[in-house]
Parts: structure tokens; sequence; C-alpha cells
């Protein structure tokens, strides 16, 4: 959320309000695998500390059940936070042998090999995973360090306007867009989607979610509803419109999103963390910890959750609980800067500076434009 982050972090605290992107409205995702009950059982236990008895229970299970896709997802997630990379690849591999499709995978294996530095085969991996959000934003990141990004720019612009009606061509270079930060050159493109994919959920979703990078939050609350009219209960939409109220200061209308959100998906973290914002901001910080906490039980490999947790012990001087909630929000998201940030500020407060300074220079390094700023703000105010 815009304003929740830029406000924020000047005051020196990072809450965030997660939005979902369907990237890709024009083309299918992939094999879908819903949640079963052992990927909520590991989730629980990691969500409990445990993420070496999640492993060892998914171990036996995914063998066992080759078509729970969302299991062997997770029991390779898993390993590349050990970090494992040998075998979050074999598992993640085993999962494109028996579905050669799965761009959810594809797209994690694009991750493990940029981690590791081997750009061509994470270049590879990201072309195949796309439409995903992720996907895209990795094939920026790695044709970025390979000096050609501005080649897969002029392709991608070349496909989309040598193809005018075709909304798939239309789609990636929007997103290829939005992916660099470029909001205002990508909506034309979003809304030449809307237009030949009129009946598609996921392009009004990708148009909205743009609009709100722009600013420009009643028009985008008008495309996404229209989407909520089609499909009333399609969550992505449910989650975008009640940010975009919330960044109106609409606050009340935004719950009213998010619960709807939360009735059609009740393991939905990001209902949950935006829920907890609004508890935030209306005084009641303890309900607001319930909410974190049972986002984190949803989906603890998301970090917003640990974020905001820590956020709120900090602002009641629990340094001690707020530690612990970021140190476990980076066990499960090493690389995320907003964690790094926030960890410092708990350091910095206690006077702990060596240790503050340790993770700004951490967050110094991620890739969130306000998370860098900041991080080099405090530095420079940090004794030495």
């Amino acid at each position: 959320m815009l304003q929740k982050l830029s406000a924020l972090i000047i005051a020196a605290a990072i809450v965030v309000c997660p939005t979902v992107t369907v990237a890709g409205p024009v083309a299918a995702i992939g094999p879908v695998s819903s949640p079963s009950s052992a990927v909520d059982a590991a989730r629980a236990k990691v969500a409990g500390g445990d993420a070496a008895g999640a492993i060892t229970d998914l171990q036996i299970y995914v063998p066992a059940h080759p078509g729970d896709l969302a299991a062997a997802r997770l029991l390779g997630d898993l390993y590349y936070r050990i970090p494992d990379d040998k075998r979050a690849e074999s598992t993640w591999k085993a999962i494109i042998a028996r579905v050669p499709g799965d761009r959810e995978t594809h797209n994690r294996l694009g991750s493990l090999y940029a981690s590791q530095d081997r750009v061509a085969d994470a270049i590879a991996e990201y072309e195949k995973s796309l439409p995903t959000h992720g996907g895209f934003a990795g094939l920026v990141a790695a044709h970025r360090k390979q000096g050609d990004l501005n080649e897969l720019i002029s392709r991608f612009a070349t496909d989309a306007d040598e193809h005018v009606l075709d909304a798939g061509a239309q789609s990636y270079y929007a997103n290829l867009l939005r992916a660099l930060h470029r909001y205002a050159d990508a909506q034309p493109y979003f809304k030449r989607v809307v237009v030949l994919s009129a009946s598609s959920c996921g392009a009004l979703v990708d148009s909205g979610n743009n609009l709100i990078d722009l600013g420009q939050f009643d028009e985008a609350i008008a495309t996404l509803e229209s989407c909520i009219r089609m499909q009333p209960n399609y969550y992505p939409a449910l989650i975008d419109v009640g940010d975009a109220y919330l960044e109106k200061k609409h606050d009340e209308r935004g719950r009213a999103y998010f619960e709807h959100a939360l009735a059609v998906n009740p393991s939905g973290s990001e209902a949950l963390v935006n829920l907890g914002y609004l508890e935030d901001l209306a005084g009641r910080w303890k309900s607001a910890v319930g909410y974190y906490l049972r986002a984190m039980y949803a989906d603890p490999l998301q970090s917003a959750a640990y974020i905001d947790l820590g956020f709120d012990y900090n602002e009641h001087q629990f340094y001690t609980l707020a530690e612990a909630a970021f140190l476990k929000g980076l066990s499960v998201a090493p690389d995320d800067g907003r964690l790094h940030y926030m960890l410092g500020v708990t350091y910095n407060v206690q006077s702990k500076i060596e240790l503050a300074r340790d993770q700004y220079d951490l967050a110094v390094a991620s890739q969130d434009t306000l998370v860098v700023r900041a991080a080099r703000a405090e530095l420079a105010l940090l004794p030495r």
C-alpha cells in the first residue's frame, strides 16, 4: 500500500499491507493445486518454529502423493530457506518433470538460479514462468545483470506493437513496464488488455493494481469493482479494492472488502494482515497482533505479518518480542530489506549500534527504493 509504506517508513517503521497481483489475464497459470491438509499442517509447524518437523513430514508425504503440487512446492520452498539449494532444485525439478507447464515452479527455479548467479538458467526459467508477476520482476533483474535489459524491453514492445489485437502480447509488455516501475507507460497497454479481454477479472485486476501505483484510486476502484460485479467472490479484486479505499483513507469501506475476502478465503494472509492494520489504526493493537499471528499461521512464508507484528511490539517497547518476530521473518525471507530495516530500528532504539549498522547495511542492499533511502538516512545518524 503506497500511503502506508511511504508514511511509516519516514517514521522509521515499515508496516506493510500486501497487494495481490494476478499477472497475465489471458493465459492459464498452469495446474492448480489447492492447499492440502498436509500443506496446512506443515505451515502450522513452520509458524510454530518447527521448520525441521515440517520438512520431515513433507519428505514422507510428497513421494506418496505426487499429484499434490502444493505440498511438493512447499517442501522445495522449505529446502530453499534452510538453505539447501540442491534439494530445493531436485524437488522443484521433479514437479516440472511431472507437469512441465507448472509456471509457479518455473518461477521458483528462476529465483534459485538467480541467487546462484546462473543468469542464463534463471532467464530460461523466468521465461517459462510467464505471466506470473514474479516472472516479470525476475526477468528484469536478470537481464539488467546480464546487461541486455534494453533488448528485452525492445522485444516485448515490438511484439505488443505488431500484434495490437493480441491480448497476451499487450499484457506481457504492460506487466514488464510495471516491473520496471514505469506505471504511466504501462497503463495504456493494460487498458488495451481490458478491452480485448472484457470478461477477464485478471485483466481488470492488473489494470486496477497499476492504477493504484499511479495514485488514481477512484479509477482503480471502478476498474476492480467491474470484476467484482462479474465475480463477487474474486479474492484478489476484493483485496485490491480494499487497499485502494485505504489509500483514500476510507478505512471502514476498505474493511468491508477485507472481511468479504476473508469469508471467501479464511486462510487469506493478505486479508488478515490488512484487517490487523485496521485494528492498529483503531488503537486495538492486541487485536491486531491476533490477526498477524493468524496470517503467519495461514502463510508462514510471507513476510508481511512478521513486519507488522514486530512493529506493534516495537511500539509498545517489547523489544525482545519484536526482535524475535523480525528474526523469524528473516528465517523465511532472508533477503527482505524491510525486515532487515525494521530489525535495525529495533536494535537502534536499544543502543545496539553495531547490530543496527549490520541490518541497515543489509537493507541498503535490497531492491526497495524506500527501504534503501530510509536505511541510508539511519546509517548517517549512527555514532561512529
